[in-house]
């Protein structure tokens, strides 16, 4: 059996796939750190929490649409949160039939723990990318504003056309 990676040989065209794998190197390497600190709800909660925090009371669409990730992530999330009692839901009170997400008095307390964390973790980024050599935050921002400015699609059917593959 190889011993080779085979995604790392497959190279550039699998970049989604090394990237969902380092997003899984980061989540688990840090959250055993994460509940060592007190934090209870999943790791990849942060940010929902956060945004709840500044936003109160908010939608599933509403944050997965600020969040940019996908609705039945962000139930699930949501669904997680509400298990650890840090989230409720409440009525709209415009629209009883919708549902907001709402921190509990445990929820707050999370975020703000997160927010210390959160200070903490971004210097331990900053140093890798400085062992790195590149800073792929600065990369990851300028590749996503190059993809939201021309997305990645239209950009891959032009190439497919232009080298005579894509009928």
């Amino acid at each position: 059996m190889p011993d080779q990676d085979f995604v790392r040989a497959l190279g550039l065209p699998f970049m989604a796939h090394r990237l969902r794998r380092l997003s899984e190197l980061i989540l688990e390497g840090s959250s055993a750190v994460l509940r060592g600190a007190g934090l209870e709800g999943p790791a990849r909660a942060g940010s929902t929490l956060l945004l709840l925090r500044e936003n109160g009371p908010t939608s599933i669409t509403e944050i997965a649409y600020r969040l940019r990730l996908s609705h039945p992530l962000i139930i699930k999330l949501a669904a997680a949160l509400a298990a650890a009692g840090l989230v409720e839901n409440e009525s709209d009170p415009a629209d009883s039939r919708r549902r907001l997400i709402a921190l509990t008095a445990r929820g707050t307390a999370e975020a703000a723990r997160i927010e210390q964390v959160s200070a903490a973790l971004g210097r331990v980024f900053a140093a890798m990318f400085e062992e790195a050599g590149a800073d792929l935050y600065v990369a990851l921002e300028r590749f996503e504003a190059a993809a939201e400015a021309r997305p990645i699609g239209a950009r891959l059917e032009a190439e497919l056309h232009r080298e005579g593959e894509y009928s």
